[in-house]
C-alpha cells in the first residue's frame, strides 16, 4: 500500500539515464553526430525544393544571415573535407514557445486530464491527474489494484474502488497536506529554450522558474509535449507524459456509492 501512496504524492519518477544539453557540430543537419558530405548535399537540395525528412532545417543556415542558400551547402562541404577555419561547434540558442501553445490553452481551461507513467522501485504504474476547477484527483492504477488521492473542497480522501457488489468502493478522509494551489496557475518566469539530449533522443527544452526557486522543464518532440522535469535542491526528477487532454472523467470525483471507512490502518501497511 506505501507503493501506491507513494506514486500518488510523488506522480513523479526518476529516469535512469542522465539528462543534459550540449553542444552541435556546424552543418550536422541530420543530427547523426558527424558532419560530411551527405549534409553538404541535403543543404544544397533543400535549396532547390527537395528537403530530406531526416534534415533538420533549422541546422542549415550555417553562415547565420537568415538564408538557406548554396553558400551554406559550400561551408558544409568544406568542413566535411576539413577545409574549414571557422568553429566547428555552436551552441544551440533558441527561443520557444511551446508551452504557451500547446500546454497552457489546455490547463487554462480549468479541466484537463495529465496521465504519465510512474516509476516506483522499479515497477512502473499508469497515474492520472485530473483537475476539475479547484478539485483534484489522482489516480494510479496496475495488475495490482487502483488508488485515488482526491482532493474535494480542500478536503483529502484516499479512495480504492473495487467491485463489492452493493458499494463500488472503499474511502476514507486522509490528513495529507499536498500544499497543491489547485485550479490557481502557478507563477513562473521564462528562462531558456535549448536542444536537450535524453537517452539518445533529442528535445526540445523549455525551462521556467518557479517561486518557489525551484526549476520546472517542459520537453517537446515533434511539436507535441511529452515530458515535464522538476528542478528542486538540486535534484531532478522526470516524468514521461502519456496523454495531455481537456475534460475529466467526472464520476472520479464522486464519492457516491462508496462506503466510508478508517484508512489509518491502510496507510500504515507495506
Amino acid at each position: 500500500m506505501k507503493r501506491f501512496i507513494s506514486v500518488l504524492l510523488a506522480i513523479t519518477f526518476i529516469f535512469a539515464f542522465g539528462v543534459g544539453a550540449s553542444a552541435r557540430l556546424v552543418g550536422d543537419v541530420d543530427s547523426n553526430g558527424k558532419t560530411n558530405s551527405t549534409d553538404a548535399l541535403m543543404v544544397l537540395q533543400h535549396t532547390v525544393g527537395k528537403t530530406s525528412d531526416t534534415m533538420n532545417v533549422s541546422y542549415a543556415d550555417v553562415n547565420g544571415d537568415g538564408k538557406i542558400n548554396s553558400t551554406d551547402a559550400l561551408i558544409v562541404l568544406k568542413i566535411a573535407v576539413g577545409n574549414y577555419d571557422g568553429d566547428l561547434e555552436v551552441e544551440d540558442t533558441l527561443v520557444t514557445n511551446y508551452k504557451a501553445e500547446i500546454v497552457d490553452p489546455v490547463m487554462a481551461t480549468g479541466k484537463y486530464t495529465l496521465t504519465t507513467e510512474v516509476e516506483v522501485d522499479g515497477a512502473v504504474n499508469t497515474a492520472a491527474i485530473m483537475v476539475k476547477g479547484n478539485d483534484l484527483c489522482i489516480e494510479t492504477y496496475s495488475q495490482e489494484a487502483t488508488i485515488r488521492m482526491l482532493v474535494l473542497s480542500g478536503k483529502t480522501y484516499l479512495v480504492i474502488p473495487m467491485d463489492l457488489g452493493l458499494i463500488k468502493g472503499v474511502y476514507g478522509e486522509i490528513d495529507k497536506e499536498l500544499n497543491m494551489n489547485v485550479g490557481t496557475p502557478a507563477k513562473v518566469t521564462y528562462l531558456k529554450s535549448e536542444y536537450v539530449t535524453i537517452d539518445g533522443v533529442e528535445y526540445i527544452c523549455e525551462s521556467y522558474q518557479r517561486e518557489d526557486g525551484g526549476v520546472t522543464d517542459y520537453y517537446f518532440k515533434d511539436g507535441k509535449w511529452v515530458m515535464m522535469g522538476s528542478t528542486s535542491e538540486g535534484e531532478t526528477q522526470i516524468q514521461k507524459i502519456v496523454e495531455f487532454k481537456k475534460g475529466v472523467d467526472e464520476s472520479c470525483f464522486s464519492l457516491s456509492g462508496y462506503k466510508e471507512v478508517d484508512m489509518s490502518g491502510l496507510m500504515a501497511q507495506q
